[in-house]
């Protein structure tokens, strides 16, 4: 495993590859107009994989190193932190509605509404480059939670760059703020697998179920609405066929 600034900039081109699923949403999101029941359909499937991410491959790792009373408190800490964080951000509390069943507020209408969402998309990205930078320093490069984070991502680029289409924000923005959260993912990979090299097996378990919990609270918090809201009977099923399609990756990938 390479070390130093090497070691860095190995972990920046994973978080890229993670994050990579965004450019395919986005430029989907600028080039097509799904309806939100197609969009809500794809939501599904990503909230899937990434609930998936967060418990099977994530906090089951934890579990052992770290036991089950660390675990939980790993988890809920990292929940709660997002929520925090997420609630302070009220003007982006619609930033990954494709607006059809909830509109995305626009710059006319709520001003400074355009940075809050960038501040909340950025913020959205912190759980799952957390998540991976740890991974990468615990054990190496997982694919199939690098798959999973990638093909979460498409869903997410492609509900949020709808809604801000419907809220008249141009492509140069969406773009932007695409871009900014895949060098924010990146980031915080390298910074993540870097600061965590001194720590012990049991302190790295308790920091990746820390990653879990807030990644299961912005699953919850910004993908699931979307995935539900009149969304396909069959939401559950295809949220569940994400979960699923994970363990089976995570087979194919050893």
């Amino acid at each position: 495993m390479p070390e130093g600034i090497v070691g860095m900039l190995w972990a920046f081109c994973w978080g890229v590859i993670a994050a990579s699923g965004g450019f395919v949403g986005t430029v989907l999101g600028l080039m097509t107009h799904l309806h939100h029941r197609a969009i809500a359909a794809f939501m599904s499937l990503g909230a899937g994989v990434l609930l998936s991410a967060a418990s099977f491959k994530v906090a089951s790792e934890a579990l052992i190193p770290a036991g089950a009373a660390f675990t939980t408190i790993g988890i809920i800490g990292g929940a709660a932190t997002f929520s925090v964080l997420n609630t302070v951000l009220v003007s982006a509390r619609h930033r990954k509605r494709c607006g059809e069943c909830m509109s995305q507020p626009s710059e006319a209408e709520v001003p400074g509404s355009g940075a809050s969402i960038a501040l909340g998309t950025a913020l959205d990205a912190l759980p799952e480059a957390l998540v991976l930078g740890v991974s990468l320093r615990a054990g190496g490069p997982d694919l199939a939670l690098v798959s999973a984070l990638a093909l979460a991502n498409v869903p997410e680029a492609l509900s949020g760059t709808a809604g801000m289409r419907l809220a008249s924000r141009s492509s140069t923005y969406v773009l932007s703020l695409w871009t900014g959260t895949t060098l924010v993912t990146a980031v915080t990979t390298a910074l993540a697998f870097d600061l965590v090299r001194e720590l012990g097996p049991h302190a790295t378990a308790i920091l990746k179920a820390y990653g879990a919990g807030a990644l299961i609270a912005m699953t919850a918090e910004t993908m699931i609405p979307e995935a539900f809201h009149n969304g396909p009977r069959y939401s559950g099923v295809l949220a569940a066929a994400g979960f699923a399609a994970l363990i089976l990756l995570g087979e194919f990938a050893r």
